[in-house]
């Protein structure tokens, strides 16, 4: 895959990139920060978007594989039939109000990871383990065997699934 540069004097610089489905693919950066992608067909642009330097750096960890890396299918297959994701609800006396994952020792003494916490619909993902306390009425995403997460069940007293 070959990407060209070319320098706009006094604009920024333009990236194109052909796709293997022969259209091209057109990024230009502003000087300002702004960005603009363009979808070519047949020298017309097809479509345009415009981006603010925010969206581009975040659209960037995405296209990179930062936030979600694809697992083969057989690796899935594998990892699927022993793990399980639950929505854990944390209720009027839970042992885990007012403490944080690292109190509680979570892992070391069940097995299950938090990955995140939904907290009245604000996702917050990979929670400190230190800093963040767990609140009545937070949905702990977690993550384990459904052995370990039944042990978590119990170490959680009031919680529901």
């Amino acid at each position: 895959m070959e990407i060209r540069e070319t320098d706009l004097p006094g604009i920024g610089k333009k990236y194109s990139m052909g796709l293997k489905e022969g259209r091209e693919l057109v990024l230009v950066i502003y000087n300002t920060g702004r960005r603009e992608i363009y979808l070519m067909e047949d020298e017309e642009a097809a479509y345009v978007f415009d981006l603010t330097e925010e969206e581009a750096k975040e659209l960037g960890f995405l296209l990179a594989g930062a936030m979600y890396q694809p697992v083969k299918s057989e690796k899935m297959e594998l990892i699927l039939k022993e793990v399980v994701m639950e929505w854990v609800k944390v209720e009027v006396g839970s042992n885990f109000v007012n403490k944080t994952i690292a109190d509680l020792q979570i892992r070391r003494t069940t097995g299950v990871s938090v990955i995140a916490i939904d907290r009245k619909g604000k996702i917050i993902p990979s929670p400190d383990p230190y800093k963040e306390k767990i609140e009545f009425g937070d949905i702990l995403i977690v993550v384990g065997t459904r052995q370990q997460i039944s042990h978590f069940l119990e170490l959680c007293g009031r919680c529901s699934t």
